[in-house]
């Protein structure tokens, strides 16, 4: 298929499907709506003081995003002139490209004969880049300056994103075409069905990257020898001489101030996920159909094991668990959509719910110092990990349309060599997308203020950054500490 696609670009005769094009601008619009509620979702999961903080980096998500990725993004991610797979050229659909090209979307014998608008395709792919940055806002809560995620959200459209959208999802990206590249497996590379790594796996290890940049907030300082007591303290992990009875107002303070916005966040997840994986067919086709019910059926499956096993685990039915287990269930799906059956999307669910809630559990006993209250790493980052490298297991010939089976439908040797290339591909990207984050906000913090001091931490950064709250900023108790809370 990268193949075809790739000499189908520029190609003035396809033919415009119109169900393909409802089909797309349905998904996308869907889609968009995944963008609001994870602002909803975090609002809901954190403290009441940053819940504006939260719907605000959601909101800015879409405008940084969208307007540089119609710009140069859409080129930089999916231009068919290339450097040595890694990157497009950022000028070839500048602005959107030719309104009068389409995105081939329908092959019969080999060539391409029908496709969606060009603006439809970027439209559709721009919702995917929004709601990326979008989650790794939610993952990144309660202490970075508004300011300075602006600044991440801006070098996180122009490189980030682009970047990684052209290695996997490009047809002539690099670890799209790497098995024909290097000999291994003609016609192969990574495959990714609707954003596995290329949305969740990166939103979560960029995430990951940028709480641990950040360091832990006041609050996790003074409650994390409670919470992992086998953690050797650092630094970035004590509370201050000065701040104990800040750090002690802020222990006092539960997360999760509401639950019901959270669960009506999720909901909406889900429902827009009908379109992210849906819609990735591009036509409504069998492998649209079969990707919006494997969709669902793993989200269900998923949350309803993280609900039980907090059950047995902790004896009640944990809202919160349930709400991580659906989403677990939603990303582990994700790349595998549109090449499963229903029962592998089953199996998938059940794995995904088990997964978040092992995951979760660990987070919290063994590196609460990580401080994310969201969750993000253990849905997203282990889930879009996990989840994209079990394809080559999962695919099932007769619904992906790829040239090769998975494992368990008889893929043998093939399937082997095309594991090998998919963990390969994601070990790059997650490797890749952290060491830049981590090392974009440590560089940044040397220029502008990145991490909110301990004071304003206390106040809320819906009153810090964004005037919401008629609270007064607590008094600085130590003054040489503050340049280190602000660090």
């Amino acid at each position: 298929m990268p193949e075809k696609l790739l000499s189908a670009l520029g190609d003035g005769s396809i033919s415009i499907s119109v169900p393909g094009t409802l089909w797309v601008l349905l998904g996308a619009f869907l889609v968009f709506i995944m963008v609001p509620s994870i602002g909803m979702l975090e609002a809901g999961l954190t403290r009441q003081k940053n819940v504006v903080h939260g719907l605000m980096k959601s909101l800015s998500a879409a405008s940084v995003m969208m307007v540089i990725f119609l710009i140069i993004g859409f080129g930089l991610a999916f231009s068919p002139s290339t450097i040595a797979g890694i990157i497009g050229n950022p000028i070839h659909y500048l602005f959107g490209g030719d309104p009068q090209s389409a995105w081939p979307t329908i092959f019969t014998d080999g060539s391409a004969t029908g496709g969606v608008p060009l603006y439809a395709y970027v439209l559709f792919q721009m919702m995917f880049a929004t709601v990326t940055l979008a989650l790794i806002g939610a993952g990144v809560s309660e202490r970075i300056k508004f300011s300075a995620w602006l600044l991440y959200s801006l070098f996180f459209s122009l490189i980030l994103y682009p970047l990684v959208a052209h290695l996997v999802w490009s047809p002539n990206g690099l670890f799209a075409t790497l098995g024909t590249r290097t000999g291994w497996l003609d016609g192969m590379g990574v495959r990714d069905f609707a954003g596995g790594v290329v949305v969740h796996a990166q939103a979560g290890f960029a995430g990951l990257a940028i709480t641990l940049a950040l360091g832990a907030s006041l609050k996790r300082r003074a409650t994390l020898s409670s919470h992992a007591p086998f953690v050797k303290f650092k630094k970035s992990t004590v509370v201050p001489s000065g701040y104990e009875d800040l750090a002690a107002k802020e222990a006092g303070e539960k997360y999760a101030n509401n639950i019901p916005l959270a669960v009506i966040g999720t909901a909406l997840l889900w429902f827009g996920w009908f379109g992210f994986n849906g819609s990735s067919s591009l036509e409504p086709n069998l492998q649209g159909v079969s990707a919006a019910l494997a969709t669902t059926v793993a989200a269900a499956a998923a949350g309803l094991v993280s609900m039980l096993m907090s059950k047995a685990v902790d004896g009640r039915y944990d809202a919160i668990m349930a709400i991580s287990g659906v989403l677990g269930g939603l990303v582990m799906i994700t790349p595998n959509a549109g090449y499963v059956d229903p029962g592998a999307s089953l199996v998938l669910g059940v794995l995904a719910g088990v997964v978040t809630f092992g995951a979760t559990k660990i987070m919290e006993k063994y590196l609460y110092q990580i401080d994310d209250p969201i969750g993000g790493f253990p849905v997203h980052g282990v889930n879009g990990v996990l989840g994209s490298m079990l394809v080559p297991v999962f695919a099932r010939p007769d619904v992906s349309g790829l040239p090769v089976a998975g494992l368990l439908y008889g893929g043998g040797t093939d399937a082997l060599v095309w594991l090998g290339i998919q963990t390969l591909g994601i070990a790059v990207v997650c490797t890749l997308v952290f060491f830049a984050s981590y090392a974009f906000i440590k560089v940044s913090s040397a220029f502008v203020k990145v991490r909110a001091a301990f004071e304003e931490e206390a106040a809320g950064l819906d009153l810090v950054d964004h005037g919401v709250y008629k609270e007064e900023i607590p008094a600085k108790t130590v003054g040489p500490l503050a340049k280190e809370s602000t660090a």
